[in-house]
């Protein structure tokens, strides 16, 4: 099971810092979307073009638990923004 506690606002800013790369119109559906990977406190978000990647790392505090997954960038921004900046996700 996947369990991921942080701030939207947390979480909002670091998606928003490295999906600037990816593309609205893509080859490969794959591009559209962000890698998460969570360990233990840290979660580390990653987007790439196939030319440049870029990652980085968001503190959650004291939340456990280990989990690898993709999930479409846009759709993630436009989910998080819907929500209050200090709702927990």
């Amino acid at each position: 099971m996947i369990v991921l506690k942080a701030t939207q606002d947390k979480v909002l800013a670091a998606l928003q810092s490295v999906a600037g790369i990816v593309e609205r119109r893509h080859t490969l559906p794959i591009l559209a979307n962000v890698l998460i990977r969570k360990t233990g406190g840290q979660l580390q978000l990653t987007t790439s073009d196939l030319e440049i990647q870029i990652r980085t790392t968001a503190e959650l505090g004291g939340d456990e638990g280990n989990f690898t997954t993709t999930i479409g960038a846009r759709k993630l921004i436009d989910i998080l923004r819907t929500m209050p900046a200090d709702q927990t996700v």
